[in-house]
């Protein structure tokens, strides 16, 4: 079940995001470790039209974060996307996110096309995302670097029918 973030969810972020590389992953270069509750109420501050979202297995258990961030062209953008605790990794989880995400954005965002944005390499993200339907787009990969190491970042879109 899809609900939005409240900062009284904070806990769930500092128990799933346990590293510096972690919460870049994740987070890109936005955030710094530690993440703390100032950044992330900051971060809302600042972009009042963005929604961070927390989904629950049936049983009520959270196990995943995102945000969905509206765009210029009557679109939207998947970010920050996590399945919290890594042994709940692996299990086609991230396709049941990122599904209700979707469904989200398209009935509260009344948009036909998503975006979102993939580091090069991590192939588990990358096959979620085929798996869901995104394909990689035209547009040229750029860089992001993390304590000296640079990765590079591709972007997929959908289309909502």
């Amino acid at each position: 079940m899809l609900q939005e973030f409240k900062l009284s969810d904070f806990h769930l972020l500092q128990e799933w995001v346990t590293s510096s590389e972690l919460l870049f992953r994740f987070g890109g270069s936005t955030f710094q470790y530690p993440l703390t509750e100032e950044q992330i109420q900051t971060y809302l501050i600042v972009h009042p039209d963005r929604k961070f979202y927390i989904d629950y297995l049936e049983e009520g258990r959270p196990y995943a974060f995102g945000e969905i961030i509206p765009q210029d062209n009557d679109s939207v953008r998947l970010g920050r996307l996590l399945i919290g605790n890594p042994t709940e990794r692996g299990k086609g989880l991230g396709v049941k996110f990122v599904n209700a995400l979707l469904k989200e954005a398209k009935s509260h965002f009344k948009v036909n096309s998503v975006d979102l944005f993939v580091i090069k390499g991590n192939t588990a993200a990358i096959s979620c995302y085929h798996k869901v339907g995104f394909s990689f787009t035209e547009d040229a990969p750029f860089i992001l670097s993390h304590e000296g190491k640079d990765f590079f970042i591709l972007k997929m879109n959908i289309l909502l029918s």
